[in-house]
C-alpha cells in the first residue's frame, strides 16, 4: 500500500492488486489509497508474469477463489508479500503456542526454561503487534536472560544517568 501511494505521483498509473477485498492496513493509509488514483483490484492473485529476457508486457491475475483469469498490461511489476506470520516447525518443538505465536509470560518466558520470545512471534495477553512494542519487549527479554544465565545479575540494569 505505501509503495502504491509513493509511485502514484510519478508513475503513469499504478494498480494495487491484493487477495482479499479488505486491506489490513493503517486506516488512514487505507483512507490515501482510496482517494487516489491508484486502480484498486481486490480480490485478485497474480498467477504468472509474461514477456520476454527483456521487458514485461503483462501479468496474468485470477480472481481469488475463482477460475477466473484476467491479463493486465503492465511495464514494472512490484511484488510486496506483505506480512504473513509463521513459526512453522517451531510448533513441534515443545512450546505453549497460540495461532502462530509463541506464548510468553511478563518476562518474555517461553514455556521452556532458558527460551525467550519478543516480537510478532511472542504473545500475551493484551498484546498489541507494534514494532514498537517489539522494541520495549527487547530489553525484558536481555535482562531476565542474563539472569537466567547469571542468578546474581540484577533484572533492572542500572541507567546510564546513575552512572555519573
Amino acid at each position: 500500500m505505501d509503495w502504491a501511494l509513493t509511485l502514484e505521483p510519478i508513475a503513469k498509473k499504478v494498480y494495487m492488486i491484493h487477495r482479499r477485498p479488505q486491506f489490513r492496513a493503517q486506516e488512514h493509509s487505507v483512507h490515501l489509497l482510496q482517494e487516489s488514483s491508484v486502480e484498486i483490484m481486490t480480490p485478485f492473485v497474480p498467477v504468472s508474469v509474461n514477456g520476454n529476457e527483456e521487458f514485461l508486457t503483462s501479468v496474468t491475475l485470477q480472481e481469488a477463489r475463482k477460475d477466473n483469469t484476467m491479463e493486465l498490461e503492465i511495464d514494472d511489476f512490484l511484488i510486496n508479500y506483505g506480512f504473513s506470520s509463521s513459526i512453522g516447525g517451531m510448533k513441534k518443538w515443545g512450546f505453549e503456542v497460540e495461532g502462530n505465536a509463541i506464548v510468553v509470560n511478563s518476562k518474555m518466558e517461553t514455556t521452556i526454561p532458558g527460551v525467550y520470545a519478543i516480537g510478532d512471534i511472542g504473545t500475551y495477553s493484551g498484546k498489541v503487534k507494534l514494532i514498537a512494542t517489539g522494541f520495549g519487549e527487547a530489553p525484558v527479554a536481555v535482562n531476565n536472560a542474563m539472569v537466567y544465565i547469571n542468578p546474581d545479575t540484577r533484572v533492572q540494569p542500572m541507567h546510564s544517568t546513575s552512572l555519573f
